[in-house]
């Protein structure tokens, strides 16, 4: 599933779906789980409507954005008409099991989502119009059907109950897996991720280390072979980050700095077997880039690194974590900072030409374009733009 956990607002219009009318979602459709109509202010808050989630369509297939995986019914579960504009208005299903939400807009526009609030789906919209959503709660999983709520609220998701169950090492490793016997080449093994989640490790995880923010999933396996005299896992990056690893007898190791702020775990004569990996960020809310790597020797400050910035169809950048940078006067009107990497997500700022930010996460391709988590100052974070194919919008500050 996805492995940026965050709101994501992805709209396309109907016609972008080339597949059979038996295979789509139905707007129209009878709602299988009844309609309700909310008017701004409502009570009870939040809303509370039961279902069960599912059905036979394989929403990936439907093309309704990179988080919307899942199986969906024909027709809606819910028919949700609002009276009148709301400022905020949340929807959120919390499942036990892994769950999609889609909604239909009155506009006809789609809107999906996978992870938000744990493993719940969760989709914000502001200045929300009046009319019609047809609403679909999908299980990840093919023929199942699960017990779900649906929440609607007018406050935040991080207001609404959670189901978040910390690092799964029953889930696929979302940057894929690897096997390595004793003088694997080429050595040292790396791959280059952004890491961070919603799950505090301290809460799932005993030990001094144990601190940072991973995803469910873990990031990577490694397949150990026998014979290893010393095995060492760890990450380079700019930000500070956390190592995660479930070792192959089911106990846990953790670090967070070994080598400044940049962890590692060193094992001698480890077992064969498999190794769950998460590589998490410090901080919570943030994603860095930042390089997984696998040596036999440890690690020294003298090994290094390339973190790789580029984004099809960017600009090159000189960019990086841990710098500051200064909107550029080309971006005229100012440079605003959203709550993620998406344009569609909400605007938590908006930074002058002239003004300075800290870069504490990123880089990350989406959209469109290459964003980086940033610091305003006074509690302000969000994720903004360095530009397009032709401007840049950010510059390092000299």
């Amino acid at each position: 599933m996805s492995h940026f956990v965050y709101v994501v607002i992805v709209v396309l219009s109907l016609a972008a779906l080339s597949v059979s009318a038996e295979d789509r979602l139905n707007p129209d459709g009878a709602p299988r789980y009844g309609s309700h109509a909310l008017a701004p202010g409502f009570t009870p808050a939040p809303a509370r409507y039961d279902a069960l989630s599912g059905g036979d369509i394989a929403v990936k297939s439907l093309r309704l954005g990179d988080n919307c995986l899942g199986y969906a019914a024909g027709d809606p579960d819910f028919l949700i008409e609002l009276s009148g504009e709301f400022d905020r208005i949340t929807f959120m299903n919390a499942s036990a099991k892994d769950s999609t939400l889609i909604i239909n807009l009155p506009n006809g526009s789609w809107s999906c989502n996978d992870d938000t609030n744990g493993l719940n789906p969760a989709l914000v919209f502001h200045h929300a119009p009046p009319g019609p959503y047809q609403v679909w709660i999908g299980s990840y999983a093919a023929e199942s059907n699960d017990e779900s709520v649906l929440y609607i609220s007018e406050a935040g998701p991080e207001a609404l109950p959670t189901t978040a169950t910390g690092p799964s090492p029953g889930r696929d490793p979302l940057y894929g897996e690897t096997s390595l016997s004793p003088g694997f080449q080429p050595a040292p093994f790396t791959i280059q991720f952004i890491g961070g989640g919603r799950n505090a490790v301290a809460d799932f995880i005993d030990g001094e280390q144990c601190r940072g923010y991973v995803s469910e999933a873990p990031d990577f396996s490694v397949y150990l072979g026998d014979s290893f005299s010393e095995i060492w896992f760890a990450v380079h990056s700019p930000a500070d980050m956390t190592l995660l690893v479930k070792r192959s007898d089911g106990s846990w190791l953790c670090s967070d700095n070994y080598q400044g702020v940049n962890p590692g775990i060193g094992l001698r004569f480890p077992l064969a077997g498999l190794y769950d990996v998460w590589l998490g960020s410090a901080a919570e809310g943030n994603y860095a880039a930042g390089v997984f790597y696998v040596t036999e020797q440890e690690p020294t400050t003298s090994m290094d690194f390339k973190i790789d910035t580029s984004c099809d169809g960017m600009l090159e950048t000189t960019l990086e974590v841990g710098a500051d940078a200064l909107v550029t006067e080309a971006a005229s009107s100012g440079i605003a900072g959203y709550i993620a990497p998406e344009t569609g997500s909400a605007s938590v700022f908006l930074a002058p030409a002239g003004s300075a930010l800290s870069l504490v996460g990123g880089p990350v391709c989406a959209d469109e374009h290459r964003w980086w988590r940033a610091d305003l100052g006074g509690g302000r974070y969000g994720w903004v733009a360095d530009g397009d194919a032709s401007t840049r919008w950010l510059a390092p500050q000299s």
